[in-house]
C-alpha cells in the first residue's frame, strides 16, 4: 500500500488509483547515485549558526525561516521558533514578522489534524496579508486554506481559494514575482485535480506549467517542485520511466535551492517506486537511510513515516515479526507528537499484522483503537481508511465465530462508504461474502445484484477481482457450474494482470471446486497444483528469509574458519622448516581441529535455528507485554487524575468549613458586642430623658424670672440685664435644647445599629426559620455603610407584600454581605447600588427574587465562568480569598435556589438570587423538629 509522503502537502488520491507493480530499469539506480542528501546543506543549518550575530527584524525573520523549515517535520521546534518570532516582532512593532509567525503556527495546527481550526486561522491571516499586501503571506495563508478545504471535502471553498490565488498572482506588477506565484499555484492546483479524479487534466496542466517555468527562467525551487510534482503524478498512474526522469532532474534543482524537505520528499517517492516494482532491497536501504537522516536531525515525523513504510514493505515480504516491531515504534512516535490521522492508519496496519499472525483478539483491539482517532465528521481522505478498518474488524470477528459482530461491522463500513465514496464496492462485496460463508446464498443475492448493476463503476482491479470471486462462489453454492467457472476465470485473469495474490488463490480454489462438482478430477487436480505452487511462493517467504539469514551467518563463520586454517598452515610450514620430526603430529592436530570445528559449526547452526525461533516468540511476547504496560499506564494516569480531583474537592470543602466557622464566630462576636453596648446605651437613653425634663423646668423658671424683673428699680434691672446679656442666657438655653436633641438622635442611631447587628447575627436562632428578607437586606446595608462612605447612592425597590422565606438567615445574610461588598469594591469613585425584591409563582410554587446591581466596570466575558470557582479572585494579593462567591453559590444550592449573573463590561453587574418561599419536605420536617 502506498503511504502518505511525510514531506509534502497533498490531497489523498482514491484507492483505485494506487500504482501496481512494474519493472524499474537500471536508470533508477543511477538517479539515486546523484548528489545524496548527506551532502545537502539546509537553510536551517546555516541560520541556526548565525543566530547569535542577528538582531531586531533580521533575528525575527531568521526565527520565522527556521519555523518554516520545520513545517513538515518537527512541529514542536516549529512552535518554539514561531513563538520567538511572534514575541520579538510584537516588541518591535513588526507586523510582517508577526503575520508570518502566526501562519507557521497555523501550519502546525493543520498537521496536528485540527482542520476546522486551521482553516479558520488561515482565513484570518489571509485577510491581514491582503491588507499588508505581502505576496508570500497571501500564498501561504490562502494555500493553507485551500488544502484544509480539500481535506474536508469542501470542494467549492477549495475552488474559490484556488481562483482567488490566481487572481492575486496575475495582478502583481513585478513580472518575475507574477511568474513565480503563477507557477506555485499551478503546482498547488495539482491537488485539486487529483481530488476530483481529473488525472489527465492534472498531467496536462503540470506539463504546461513545467514549460511555462522553463520559458520564464524560473528559479531552481520552482523548477524542482514542478519536476517533482510531475514525477509524482506520473508514478501515481504507473508511468515509471517518465517519473524517474522527472524526479532525477528535480533532485538536482532542489539540492541547489537547498529545499531539504522537498528534496527528501522526492527521495521518498523513489523509495515508493522501489517498493511497488519488485526491488524491495533497494527500497529497504533507502527507507533506512531516510529514517536515520530524520532521526539524526530530530525529525520525529520523518522517522515515523519511513519506519511505517519499511514495516509495510516487510509485511508484504512476510517478515511479520520485523514489521510488528517497526509498527510499534511508529505508533509510539505518532502518539508522542499527537498525529491522530497517522495513528488511524498505523493502528489499522498493526491490527492487520496481528491478523496474519493469527492473534485476532489483539487485531480487533488495534482496529478499535484506530477508530478512536477518527474525527467527527469524517474528513474526505479518511473514508477509505475507516471503511477498510470496519471490514477488517468484520473479518476478524467472523474468524472468531462472532457472526453478529461481523455483520454489524460490515454494515458500519457500508454506511461510511455510502457517505464518503461514490459507490460502496468493498462493503457490499464483503457483506455478500459473509452471507456466502454462512451458506446463505439467498441473502447474498441482493448485494451481489447491486454490484452487478454497477459493474461499470468498479474501477479498481482488486475490487473487480474480489467481485468476480464472490459472484463465482454464489454461483457455486447454487450449483450453477458454468457461470461459476466463468466468474472465477474472470477473477483469475484480473488478479493475475494486477498481481493480487489473495484474489488469485481464491479464484484457483473456486475453479478447483467447480471442476470437482463437475467430476473432472484431472482439471481439479491441475487447479489444486497451481494453487499450492502459488501459495507456497507467497506464504513460505517468511521461512525463506529466516533461512537466508542463517545461511549468511553460516557463511561468515565458514569464512572465519578458513582464515584460521590458512594461518595454521603458515605456522605448520614454518615449523616444518625448523623440525621435520613433528610434521606428522602437527598435520594430525590440524585435522582434529578441523573436524572439531566442523562439529561445532553444525551444532552452532542448529542452535542458531532454535534461537531464531525463540527470538521470534520472545518478540511477540514482548510486543504483547508492551501493549499491556501501555494499558496499565493509562489506568494509573486515570487514577491519578481522579485522586487530584478528590484532593481539590477536599481542599475546597476544608476552606468552606473554615470560612463558615469564621463567620459563625463573627456572628457570635457581633451578637456579644451588640448585647454589651445595648446596656450603656439604655443608661444614656434613660438619662437623656430625665435631663431633658430637668432642663425644661429650668428654662421655665428662668423665663418666669424674666417676667418678674421688669418692674424692679432701674438700677437692679440694669444689673440683672447686664448679667443676662453677659452670660448670653438666651443662646445658652437654645444650645441646651439642641444638645439634648442631638444626644437623642445619637442614641436612636446607636440603638438602630445594635438592632441591625443583632438582626444580622440572628442571635438566638439556629437552622432554618421564617424571616422577612426586606429586613435582612436593610440590616446588611446598614452594616456596610462604613464601606460606602457616602460615595454611593442606594436605591431600594422592595416588594411590600414579600412573604416570609424559610431559610438559615445567618447563611443568607452571609450571601447578601458577600455580594454587596463585592459590588461596593467594584465601583471606583461614585456609583449606584440597586437592591430589588419581588415574588413570582411558577409551576405551583412561590419563588422569591433578590436582585443586587452595581454600576461598576462589569466582569470580562472570559472570567465569568470562573467567578464561582473556589480561590478565584481578581483582587490584589491579601485583599481577597476567592471564597466569597464560591461559598455563596454553595449556600444558595443548599437552599434549593439558584444564583445568576448578568454582566456588561460598560453597564455593570447584576446578581439575581432565586429562593423558594418554602423548603422541600425534608427541610420542612427538620424545621418542624427544631420549632418543636
Amino acid at each position: 500500500m502506498k503511504r502518505a509522503n511525510p514531506y509534502k502537502v497533498t490531497a489523498r488520491a482514491p484507492s483505485h488509483h494506487r500504482p501496481i507493480q512494474r519493472c524499474v530499469y537500471l536508470i533508477l539506480l543511477l538517479m539515486l547515485s546523484a548528489p545524496s542528501y548527506a551532502q545537502f546543506v539546509s537553510v536551517e543549518d546555516s541560520l541556526e549558526a548565525r543566530l547569535p550575530n542577528l538582531h531586531g527584524k533580521a533575528l525575527a525573520d531568521a526565527y520565522n525561516i527556521i519555523a518554516k523549515e520545520n513545517v513538515y517535520s518537527d512541529l514542536d521546534k516549529l512552535d518554539r521558533y514561531a513563538n520567538k518570532a511572534d514575541s520579538l516582532s510584537q516588541r518591535l512593532g513588526y507586523a510582517e514578522g508577526r503575520l508570518y509567525s502566526r501562519i507557521y503556527k497555523s501550519h502546525a495546527v493543520y498537521w496536528r489534524g485540527h482542520l476546522p481550526e486551521a482553516q479558520e486561522q488561515y482565513e484570518r491571516e489571509y485577510s491581514e496579508a491582503l491588507v499588508l499586501h505581502l505576496s508570500e503571506a497571501v500564498y501561504q495563508s490562502l494555500g493553507g486554506f485551500f488544502i484544509a478545504s480539500l481535506r474536508q471535502n469542501q470542494i467549492s471553498k477549495a475552488y474559490a481559494a484556488q481562483q482567488a490565488g490566481y487572481r492575486f498572482a496575475r495582478q502583481l506588477t513585478d513580472e518575475r514575482e507574477r511568474d513565480h506565484y503563477i507557477i506555485e499555484w499551478n503546482i498547488l492546483s495539482y491537488n485539486y485535480d487529483i481530488h476530483i479524479n481529473a488525472f489527465a487534466k492534472a498531467r496536462k496542466n503540470l506539463e504546461e506549467n513545467l514549460a511555462y517555468a522553463e520559458q520564464h527562467r524560473a528559479g531552481h525551487r520552482a523548477l524542482g517542485l514542478s519536476l517533482k510534482t510531475l514525477g509524482d503524478c506520473e508514478s501515481s498512474v504507473n508511468h515509471y520511466r517518465s517519473a524517474i526522469d522527472y524526479l532525477g532532474r528535480a533532485l538536482e534543482h532542489l539540492r541547489i535551492a537547498r529545499e531539504r524537505h522537498h528534496y527528501l520528499a522526492t527521495l521518498y517517492v523513489l523509495a515508493e517506486i522501489y517498493g511497488i516494482s519488485g526491488e524491495p532491497e533497494k527500497a529497504i536501504k533507502l527507507y533506512k537511510d531516510l529514517a536515520a537522516q530524520a532521526e539524526r536531525r530530530g525529525y520525529k515525523m520523518g522517522v515515523a513515516e519511513a519506519t511505517g513504510s519499511l514495516a509495510d514493505l516487510y509485511f508484504r515480504q512476510g517478515k511479520f515479526a520485523q514489521s510488528l516491531g517497526l509498527q510499534l515504534k511508529a505508533i509510539e512516535i505518532y502518539e508522542g507528537i499527537q498525529r491522530h490521522l497517522k495513528l488511524l492508519y498505523a493502528r489499522k496496519d498493526l491490527g492487520r499484522t496481528y491478523m496474519k499472525l493469527g492473534d485476532f483478539q489483539k487485531a480487533i483491539s488495534n482496529f478499535k483503537q484506530a477508530l478512536t482517532h477518527v474525527h467527527d465528521p469524517i474528513a474526505g481522505e479518511t473514508f477509505d481508511a475507516v471503511t477498510s478498518t470496519y471490514i477488517l474488524l468484520s473479518q476478524s470477528s467472523f474468524l472468531l465465530n462472532n457472526r453478529p459482530e461481523a455483520f454489524q461491522y460490515v454494515r458500519k463500513a457500508l454506511n461510511v462508504e455510502k457517505v464518503g465514496l461514490e459507490f460502496p464496492v468493498r462493503s457490499l462485496n464483503h457483506m455478500a461474502n459473509l452471507y456466502l460463508q454462512c451458506q446463505m446464498p439467498d441473502s447474498a443475492s441482493l448485494p451481489l445484484a447491486t454490484l452487478t448493476e454497477n459493474l461499470a463503476r468498479i474501477e479498481s482491479s482488486e475490487d473487480q477481482a474480489n467481485y468476480f470471486n464472490t459472484l463465482g462462489e454464489w454461483r457455486l453454492q447454487r450449483i450453477d457450474y458454468g457461470p461459476a467457472h466463468q466468474a472465477f476465470s474472470n477473477a483469475l485473469t484480473v488478479a493475475g494482470d494486477s498481481h493480487y495474490a489473495d484474489a488469485q488463490l481464491a479464484a484457483l480454489d473456486g475453479l478447483r471446486q467447480v471442476e470437482e462438482g463437475r467430476h473432472r478430477s484431472e482439471a481439479a487436480l491441475a487447479y489444486l497444483e497451481t494453487y499450492s505452487t502459488l501459495k507456497d511462493s507467497i506464504y513460505s517467504m517468511a521461512t525463506s528469509n529466516e533461512i537466508t539469514d542463517i545461511i549468511i551467518q553460516y557463511q561468515a563463520a565458514e569464512k572465519d574458519r578458513k582464515i584460521a586454517l590458512l594461518k595454521d598452515r603458515e605456522r605448520l610450514q614454518a615449523a616444518e622448516l625448523r623440525t621435520r620430526g613433528i610434521t606428522l603430529w602437527l598435520v594430525s592436530a590440524v585435522l582434529v581441529v578441523a573436524f572439531a570445528l566442523a562439529v561445532v559449526l553444525v551444532r552452532v547452526n542448529r542452535i542458531n535455528r532454535r534461537n531464531s525461533r525463540i527470538l521470534l516468540d520472545k518478540n511477540l511476547e514482548i510486543a504483547a507485554q508492551n501493549e499491556e504496560i501501555r494499558s496499565q499506564t493509562q489506568q494509573i494516569e486515570l487514577q491519578r487524575d481522579r485522586l487530584q480531583e478528590s484532593v481539590h474537592e477536599l481542599q475546597h470543602t476544608q476552606a468552606m468549613l473554615i470560612h463558615a466557622e469564621k463567620m459563625a464566630s463573627l456572628g457570635q462576636l457581633t451578637a456579644g458586642v451588640a448585647h454589651e453596648i445595648n446596656n450603656p446605651v439604655n443608661f444614656i437613653s434613660n438619662g437623656v430623658e430625665g435631663l431633658t425634663q430637668q432642663i425644661e423646668i429650668l428654662v421655665a423658671v428662668l423665663k418666669g424670672y424674666e417676667t418678674v424683673i421688669t418692674p424692679l428699680p432701674s438700677e437692679k434691672y440694669a444689673v440683672l440685664k447686664g448679667i443676662h446679656d453677659e452670660r448670653q442666657l438666651a443662646e445658652t438655653l437654645a444650645d441646651c435644647e439642641a444638645l439634648t436633641k442631638s444626644i437623642k438622635t445619637g442614641v436612636a442611631r446607636t440603638t438602630e445599629i445594635i438592632k441591625s447587628l443583632r438582626t444580622f447575627s440572628h442571635e438566638g436562632q439556629k437552622g432554618f426559620s421564617h424571616v422577612n428578607l426586606n429586613e435582612q437586606l436593610d440590616a446588611t446595608l446598614l452594616m456596610t455603610q462604613g464601606e460606602m462612605k457616602d460615595r454611593f447612592v442606594v436605591v431600594k425597590d422592595y416588594d411590600p407584600e414579600l412573604p416570609k422565606v424559610t431559610c438559615n438567615i445567618g447563611e443568607i445574610n452571609q450571601v447578601f454581605m458577600n455580594i454587596i461588598l463585592n459590588a461596593i469594591q467594584a465601583m471606583h469613585g461614585k456609583g449606584t447600588l440597586t437592591v430589588i425584591t419581588r415574588t413570582q409563582r411558577a409551576a405551583g410554587r412561590q419563588k422569591i427574587f433578590v436582585e443586587i446591581a452595581d454600576t461598576g466596570p462589569g466582569i470580562p466575558r472570559e472570567l465569568r465562568h470562573k467567578i464561582f470557582d473556589p480561590f478565584f479572585t481578581t483582587k490584589e494579593a491579601g485583599k481577597g480569598t476567592g471564597l466569597g462567591l464560591a461559598i455563596s453559590a454553595t449556600i444558595i444550592a443548599k437552599h434549593h435556589g439558584e444564583i445568576r449573573i448578568d454582566s456588561n463590561e460598560s453597564l455593570g453587574t447584576r446578581f439575581t438570587i432565586v429562593l423558594p418561599a418554602t423548603q422541600p419536605l425534608a427541610t420542612a420536617q427538620a424545621l418542624q423538629d427544631l420549632d418543636g
